[in-house]
């Protein structure tokens, strides 16, 4: 958070050589208060300082909300309008249906899951059913079934929501199923890759994109462009718009900064979104856990680390920036849209997670 304007004023001390009373500089980066001297002769030795932004003490205090704002950057919601408590640690996916009914799945890295239905009432959250069904990811059918895969696996499965039967859709071996959605257009969009370990990518690994109809027939394959170079490292979370753009989060190796990638139908690269620069910190590093898509077709993106909602228009433009701790929402990961245009948000903690309902504004 920001130091304001009245703190800046009074004495602190240079972090790096620690004498009182002379700070005048900051480094956004480094996330250090300097003085004259040690910008220049301490700080300047650090790798790739070049590239550092570094603002004077007086300006520490100027808000980003305020900055954004300048930019043309909006908020990307106006209020919370309902907030639930669970007794998962984390919820990981969050699909609301008709009805203010909702279908959620905390997993545990594939070791603890759990799957229920609730239903969202004034002032409090019913569970319905809890079924016994571990996945990485799922999707809701036009029929309400449950569509998922077994991790890892390479069977897609549907459940009845009913009476639990369950069937194989489709067989995707030997790859293994990543990521499922399921499009307005009521295609199946999966994330494979091959067997074995995650990273690293290699020239011999299949990443793929897949688009299934209505009769489960594959459709299309997407994975590398025209160039031949690789579309996709991990395709984590998968969604599309009304123009059936797909958008994906794309998972990097060793920590790296997560990404967006969004393609046309015909595979071709439409942009590439690594997050704000304002974020893209040490520690702090662009963090997708979850996108949706407006009715508007605006792209909305969980910033777990950096407790934060990013918003892009269809051409991958950054239009909405929220920082979510100043409305009390932590480390918010899965995202829905409800019927009605509210976003839902699912948040991930060590117990008691939660689901916020807020307002959109974009």
């Amino acid at each position: 958070m920001a130091t304001s304007k009245s703190e800046a004023q009074t004495p602190l001390s240079c972090q790096l050589c620690r004498i009182q009373g002379v700070i005048k500089w900051k480094c956004t980066e480094c996330e250090l208060l300097m003085c004259d001297i040690c910008k220049t002769t301490v700080h300047s030795r650090i790798k790739t300082a070049e590239k550092h932004n570094i603002i004077t003490i007086q300006e520490v205090g100027t808000d980003l909300s305020e900055r954004l704002k300048a930019l043309n950057i909006s908020e990307v919601f106006s209020s919370v309008f309902n907030t639930y408590t669970t007794e998962v640690p984390g919820i990981h996916k969050l699909i609301c249906c008709a009805e203010d009914v909702i279908y959620i799945m905390h997993n545990a890295n594939g070791q603890v899951c759990h799957f229920m239905k609730a239903k969202l009432l004034k002032g409090s959250m019913k569970i319905l059913k809890i079924f016994d069904i571990e996945c990485v990811d799922f999707a809701i059918s036009r029929k309400e079934e449950i569509l998922f895969s077994p991790s890892p696996g390479t069977k897609l499965m549907s459940a009845s929501t009913t009476d639990m039967e369950t069937k194989t859709v489709l067989d995707t071996s030997p790859l293994l199923i990543l990521a499922i959605h399921r499009s307005r257009h009521d295609e199946l969009l999966i994330g494979l890759r091959e067997q074995g370990p995650l990273f690293p990518v290699t020239d011999f690994s299949t990443r793929q994109v897949v688009v299934f109809g209505a009769d489960n027939k594959r459709k299309s394959t997407f994975e590398r462009d025209d160039t031949g170079k690789r579309l996709f490292n991990y395709a984590n979370r998968i969604t599309t718009d009304s123009a059936n753009n797909i958008y994906v989060i794309d998972m990097l190796e060793n920590d790296a900064i997560d990404r967006i990638v969004s393609i046309d139908r015909n595979g071709r690269k439409r942009f590439v979104y690594n997050g704000c620069d304002s974020f893209n910190k040490h520690g702090a590093a662009f963090n997708p856990g979850e996108l949706v898509v407006t009715l508007q077709d605006t792209i909305i993106i969980s910033d777990q680390d950096n407790h934060a909602l990013h918003a892009l228009n269809a051409n991958g433009e950054l239009i909405g920036l929220q920082i979510l701790k100043h409305v009390d929402i932590l480390f918010p990961y899965s995202l829905s849209i409800d019927n009605e245009g509210f976003l839902l948000i699912g948040s991930i903690v060590n117990k008691n997670a939660k689901i916020h309902v807020v307002k959109l504004l974009l």
